[in-house]
């Protein structure tokens, strides 16, 4: 299993690598990618707890949401997206029988679990100047707190986390994952600042390496939370050793929204 995920990072990171670096379009367009593929298996996972998922309808309203935001969509016209979805979504069962209010819940938790939180990370890369340089501290919030917490907790783990979700997780894998988040944060901030590209205190880095650590390890638990009550272990296996989009993605789409806020209202 470590094989096939050191194998799919060697050929997955360098196309994300260009995916950030090109320009922030090419970003956005494999943004639109990744979240039809994360929609379609967070769909396929609810079908299997025997909603009905309205597929079609959730693909294009997450769509026209990354569109909005790509166009510089304000937060009153995205507002007024999420709630006419919500009123058709909504009004669905209605008229078509096949869906019932379960189908119309599953499908606008897709829309905002994915598409929405996803298009916080092209508000990151977008930022002008530092945003192609800002938008890997998610990434190294969210793998570095995984990495550090899957070889802590299998040298030192002896207290569960969560075994009712996630058997395998525990507390010291946990406190190794924030351990690994923190010391990655510093060390890339103190890069950005030596090479005069923006210069962040080391408490900020502090604060982002810690909280984005602890609000990706509970985004990685939610997606957990799903797959246990959907009985499956991956939510594909588009990606050999990691699985599907979700199970890379799920701790990157908490992490995400926090590191912008911080970057946008407190660093900025």
């Amino acid at each position: 299993m470590l094989k096939k995920r050191v194998i799919t990072a060697i050929i997955a990171l360098p196309l994300l690598f260009a995916a950030v670096i090109i320009n922030k379009y090419i970003f956005f367009c494999a943004l639109c990618l990744i979240s039809i593929i994360g929609l379609y298996e967070y769909y396929s996972a609810a079908g299997k707890t025997g909603a009905k998922p309205m597929i079609g309808l959730g693909v294009v309203s997450g769509l026209v949401l990354l569109l909005l935001t790509l166009f510089g969509g304000n937060i009153n016209y995205m507002t007024l997206f999420i709630a006419i979805i919500m009123l058709i979504v909504l009004s669905v069962p209605i008229f078509n029988n096949r869906y019932n209010f379960l189908s119309s819940a599953v499908t606008i938790i897709g829309v905002l679990y994915l598409p929405f939180l996803f298009r916080y990370l092209y508000l990151i890369r977008a930022i002008q100047n530092t945003g192609v340089y800002l938008i890997w501290f998610v990434f190294i919030v969210a793998w570095m707190s995984d990495t550090f917490a899957y070889f802590t907790g299998r040298a030192f783990g002896r207290n569960k986390l969560c075994p009712a979700i996630s058997p395998k997780k525990t507390v010291e894998g946990s406190i190794g994952g924030i351990i690994g988040s923190t010391v990655g944060c510093i060390i890339y901030g103190l890069l950005l600042a030596k090479y005069n590209i923006i210069d962040i205190h080391v408490i900020d880095l502090l604060i982002i390496g810690i909280s984005g650590s602890i609000i990706s390890q509970i985004g990685d638990l939610a997606a957990s939370a799903i797959k246990r009550n959907a009985g499956i272990k991956d939510y594909g296996n588009i990606m050999p050793g990691h699985g599907g989009v979700l199970d890379r993605f799920d701790s990157i789409l908490f992490a995400a929204p926090l590191v912008y806020y911080y970057i946008a209202y407190i660093i900025r």
